[in-house]
């Protein structure tokens, strides 16, 4: 059969154009850079003079059906991968351009046409198994908005009765990724800094397994079929002593809870709206992270008669790839670094190591790191917060965000304290004379005190809990779980030029703030009392 590909470009793509010429079938890819497509596909062994490459953008309604024109079946695998809230082309993608590819070979009467979804328009699921009967999702993000939108027409396609099948992958890994993204950029990232563990886990699907189903489906497909292939699943603690069985290295580990994480997601997102930045963390993103389930795959494996790989095996050829490739420090790939030792293949799935290093030996000059947390997102939230257009935009959406999960966590958990020590100050209103509450970053001092700075975000006025201390020094702090009565005291200068260093050790945007205030900002010690 001539089978019409999107996506020969990228990770899924690429595999899926090798296994169908494996399975005898001729390829007409649509790709924007044929160049390109050649490049990747020659790292699989895949000769570019065995594929027909036609150059255009699945946009392109007239160039969409002229290499539509001649094919028997269709597999659309173009899509952008993850769920990290990209906005612009990659929406269209995702609406538009499912659009022109699945509807284009409906009407031309290609047959099986297959589409290629995500588990992720499941997420969060309604129960402890995703099956393709599940609820689609409710996204908070354009991106994710989209992928359900796509999910939808297609679905609409399929009750129509034409011969449409759907394919929903989990986390897609293994070796060679054109791009690096989604879960092996995780990988990367987790061994290199330090893995959070969140609740939830990942369904590790390895690309060549998928892409093998993918060609299988085209001689077995019929229409209306809706198979889920998450692959093995794995909570995050699980996937992290995986890493540790396989490399020898033990893996740097930060647990955070899932509402932190989610909350995290929300006010990247907030701030996403008012100016756009490039960084992964949104709250689709975390909501996929802490609530994805396992999937039932055994339909799909009996209808395709498909074995998947052990997930050893996949989790090991990505993690080798990726110290090959300058994505895992050598150090952290431990024995799959390329001049380690060479690992001697055990039973199937299995491997065991030559290195006689003892398995979690850490190389002797290696130095304790940041959290991930403070080595990624502190940046960013440092850059964000330091942002005139964020003294707009934090008030608004951090204080009511901190004191809900401050309420939901017992007083364990405020959403700067991943970054930053924070407390909830509750005080006197200095006119009403109400319980005010509010989250602030604060300076634990050796003393048992603390320090706390009326920043509000840079904004020209001072915040209103400084007057209603400097009205009502008693006060009351929740601080780790633990509320305690304190008394405030307005620092003198002298007392606040002693302090200064050791509070912008704590959060260096303060500077940024005095810049743009405009005022001296009141700094409290809050003594116990």
């Amino acid at each position: 059969m001539r089978v019409f590909l999107t996506g020969a470009s990228g990770f899924v793509g690429s595999y899926t154009v090798a296994a169908l010429l494996a399975a005898g079938h001729e390829v007409r890819a649509l790709v924007r850079a044929p160049e390109r497509a050649a490049r990747t596909l020659a790292t699989l062994g895949v000769d570019a003079a065995d594929v027909e490459f036609v150059r255009g953008d699945m946009l392109d309604t007239a160039a969409v059906g002229a290499a539509l024109d001649g094919c028997d079946a269709a597999i659309h695998a173009a899509a952008a991968i993850g769920v990290t809230g990209p906005a612009g082309d990659l929406v269209s993608a995702n609406v538009t351009g499912t659009r022109n590819i699945i509807g284009g070979a409906v009407e031309r009467g290609l047959a099986p046409v297959v589409h290629v979804s995500s588990v992720a328009v499941f997420v969060p699921p309604d129960g402890p198994v995703i099956t393709p009967d599940s609820p689609l999702a409710s996204p908070h993000t354009d991106y994710g908005r989209s992928k359900v939108a796509a999910e939808r027409y297609v679905r609409e396609v399929q009750s129509g009765g034409a011969p449409v099948a759907i394919v929903y992958p989990g986390g897609v890994c293994g070796p060679h990724q054109p791009h690096l993204d989604a879960l092996p950029e995780g990988l990367a990232g987790a061994l290199n800094l330090a893995w959070p563990l969140p609740p939830g886990g990942v369904g590790v699907i390895d690309v060549r397994d998928l892409a093998e189903a993918l060609a299988r489906a085209i001689g077995t497909a019929e229409g209306g079929e809706r198979w889920t292939l998450g692959g093995t699943y794995l909570t995050w603690p699980e996937i992290a002593d995986l890493c540790d069985t396989l490399t020898g290295v033990p893996c740097r580990r930060m647990r955070v809870p899932g509402s932190v994480m989610i909350g995290l997601g929300r006010v990247l997102d907030a701030a996403k709206r008012v100016r756009p930045f490039d960084y992964p963390l949104t709250r689709d993103a975390a909501q996929m992270m802490v609530g994805l389930v396992p999937t039932d795959d055994a339909p799909t494996l009996a209808a395709l008669d498909l074995g998947l790989r052990p997930v050893e095996t996949t989790v090991a050829d990505a993690l080798r790839w990726l110290a090959a490739s300058g994505h895992l420090k050598p150090r952290r790939a431990g024995r799959l670094a390329p001049d380690a030792p060479p690992l001697v293949p055990g039973p199937p799935g299995a491997v065991r190591p030559t290195d006689p290093r003892p398995a979690g030996a850490r190389p002797a000059e290696e130095k304790p790191m940041p959290t991930l947390i403070q080595r990624t997102l502190g940046p960013v939230f440092r850059y964000v917060s330091g942002a005139p257009w964020f003294s707009k935009v934090g008030p608004k959406v951090v204080p009511p965000l901190d004191r809900a999960l401050h309420r939901i966590s017992g007083g364990r958990i405020l959403l700067g304290q991943a970054l930053v020590p924070s407390l909830l100050l509750t005080t006197t209103g200095a006119k009403s004379g109400l319980r005010r509450e509010v989250p602030l970053a604060c300076r634990p001092e050796e003393d048992g005190t603390w320090l706390v700075v009326g920043s509000n975000f840079g904004r020209e006025k001072h915040p209103a809990w400084t007057a209603n201390l400097m009205k009502n020094p008693a006060a009351e702090v929740s601080f780790r779980g633990r509320t305690t009565k304190v008394t405030a005291h307005l620092l003198t200068d002298a007392e606040r030029a002693e302090a200064w260093p050791r509070l912008i050790q704590v959060w260096p945007v303060y500077d940024r703030y005095v810049e743009r205030a405009g005022r001296e900002l009141r700094i409290f010690r809050l003594t116990p009392s």
